[in-house]
């Protein structure tokens, strides 16, 4: 059985971008675990020096997109994995110039056959 995974992003205010990538069953249970952390998700509160409280609600703020500098931190301090289930994960993002902060989806399905039309 061939699988796709289809991920959708916000890169901004509801600005949404979606992959559509084939994934082997081995790479999917490779990434479930991470998967299953961005859904269980909690925002969280820091203090800045712009702010006495700065609540974070981004589940996978990725490139440009995190706020490090409003103390917001990265896929890799907020899940707990090795590097190599971080790479393989990102290899199946949505591409954006400036990256995005949340993941709004994840769907896997078998692949079916498609006609491109356009």
């Amino acid at each position: 059985m061939k699988l796709e995974i289809l991920i959708t992003v916000d890169t901004n205010d509801a600005d949404y971008a979606t992959n559509i990538s084939s994934i082997s069953a081995k790479k999917l249970d490779q990434i479930k675990p991470l998967i299953e952390a961005i859904a269980t998700f909690k925002s969280y509160k820091v203090k800045t020096p712009l702010s006495s409280k700065y609540e974070h609600s981004h589940n996978y703020p990725y490139g440009e997109m995190c706020r490090e500098d409003l103390g917001e931190k990265t896929p890799q301090q907020l899940y707990k994995f090795s590097d190599k289930v971080f790479e393989l994960f990102e290899e199946f993002l949505p591409y954006n110039e400036y990256g995005f902060h949340t993941i709004e989806s994840i769907e896997v399905f078998e692949k079916v056959n498609r006609q491109k039309l356009l």
